[in-house]
């Protein structure tokens, strides 16, 4: 029995009582502006990914499927939907190229899952933009506190979609206004309804549009809170048993809101575990001016989840590009660090970086490992012209201890939503993020800039 619930109540209890009277003006004005930068990045991750293929099916099957609603679809001229089937579908496009925020203890991905369903149950509640913020920071809340409170022993998957659902029923359950109890229903339904994904790891997350199951777990977290409103119940001890989750461990942050303060955001939209041997990579071709063809060998030693990416030198998609170490490196020798934002396509079967793909040998190093989670670590050696080059990064560009500022951000978002909107939309967006708590504006009207497809000009 956990000993953080009120009156020797449940864990879970204690979660859902937090999340679910989380009110606007219990949030710290830092951790409000932090939310406005989780909005600008998912958004960002989200216009540049609306034409990927896996983003294109979902929202054709949700659109198919699904009734109109009062939800749109981001950047498309697709008529609104359901906001189940929104956020399924805007979930995928922001999963889509791997450029979504993450959180560097949990090992995974909570944003493009929280914004999504916050943003289409507010829509659908017709809530003001204060509530759409509180509802973010209760879903990242508790999205992050599952994750940390996880058993390794019974959770040796790094999967993302076992918890970032929990953080899609929360948001929405939040703009329902639903009680603690159901609240907590809604926590527990989607804990246990969440997508396994089991083939990931021994595929080494690559190759499929599946991914980490994000998007699906939007769906069935947002089903999971109204099955929590109409009764449904689930397993009641799932959290608090001791076997599967640590009780005392889901409720040790509640009302400290560590879970933003511990995000990484990426420049590149490739796996995170890729990152640091890619700025190490970048640092040396810079220092020593090698060129690609001068490139002899490229090792890199990192922590063993890294080196059980799926690694392909010869990738046959974008979603095998995405978790290549060695293609990776090979972009960034060729063509700079700069074509993975997004990740250039026509890069894909490039003759020059599969050459330099090819002299990457990725191997596990104990001292690197013993680093992960907290940090996601990488050696580069550099060999070219009987000469060695070393480097080591610890924490990538855009972790908690070597941040991107909101100034990158917003560059990041600039960069990603260029080719596709114009001007007024993207400063329109960048402001809506900049002022993100406003309880007078409601969020129909604020999210208006995401209206129409991404050639369209700012809804008048």
């Amino acid at each position: 029995m956990s000993p953080a619930a009120e009156g020797g109540g449940r864990a879970v209890d204690a979660l859902a009582r937090f999340v679910a009277r989380l009110g606007p003006a219990d949030i710290p004005p830092t951790v409000l502006a932090r939310a406005g930068d989780c909005l600008l990045d998912v958004l960002g991750a989200a216009v540049a990914g609306r034409d990927a293929g896996s983003s294109r099916a979902m929202a054709g099957v949700m659109a198919a499927q699904f009734p109109p609603g009062p939800a749109r679809l981001w950047f498309t001229d697709a008529p609104a939907r359901s906001p189940i089937a929104a956020a399924t579908a805007n979930a995928m496009a922001a999963t889509a190229l791997d450029i979504d925020d993450g959180h560097r203890k949990a090992a995974g991905h909570p944003g493009a899952a929280v914004v999504a369903a916050a943003c289409a149950a507010a829509e659908a509640a017709d809530a003001r933009m204060d509530e759409l913020m509180a509802a973010i920071v209760a879903g990242y809340e508790a999205a992050i506190a599952v994750a940390l409170a996880r058993r390794p022993t019974h959770h040796s998957s790094t999967v993302s979609g076992r918890w970032s659902g929990v953080g899609a029923a929360v948001a929405a359950a939040r703009l329902m206004r639903l009680p603690p109890p159901a609240m907590a229903e809604a926590i527990l339904i989607a804990e246990q309804h969440a997508p396994r994904v089991a083939a990931a790891m021994h595929h080494g997350f690559a190759g499929s549009d599946v991914k980490e199951g994000i998007a699906w777990s939007v769906h069935s977290g947002m089903f999971a809170a109204e099955l929590a409103a109409a009764g449904f119940r689930g397993y009641p001890q799932a959290f608090d048993q001791g076997i599967l989750y640590d009780p005392a461990r889901l409720v040790d942050g509640l009302g400290r809101f560590d879970a933003l303060a511990g995000l990484f955001f990426k420049p590149y939209a490739c796996c995170r575990w890729s990152h640091s041997a890619i700025d190490a990579l970048a640092g040396l071709l810079s220092e020593t001016g090698v060129q690609a063809e001068a490139i002899e060998a490229i090792e890199v030693e990192t922590f063993a989840r890294a080196t059980g990416l799926g690694n392909h030198p010869a990738p046959a998609s974008e979603a095998e590009a995405q978790f290549s170490i060695p293609f990776c490196l090979g972009v960034v020798a060729v063509a700079g660090a700069e074509a993975l934002t997004p990740m250039d396509a026509r890069l894909i079967g490039n003759g020059r970086v599969e050459a330099v793909a090819r002299r990457v040998r990725v191997s596990t190093s104990p001292d690197m490992d013993a680093l992960f989670p907290g940090l996601a670590p990488a050696r580069v050696r550099l060999r070219s012209g009987g000469q060695t080059f070393l480097r080591t990064v610890e924490a990538a560009f855009g972790d908690p201890t070597n941040p991107m500022g909101r100034d990158d951000l917003r560059s990041k978002f600039r960069t990603l939503a260029a080719p596709h909107l114009d001007a007024d939309r993207i400063g329109a967006i960048v402001a809506l993020c900049a002022q993100p708590g406003d309880p007078a504006v409601s969020v129909r009207a604020a999210l208006a800039p995401l209206a129409g497809g991404r050639g369209s000009t700012l809804p008048g």
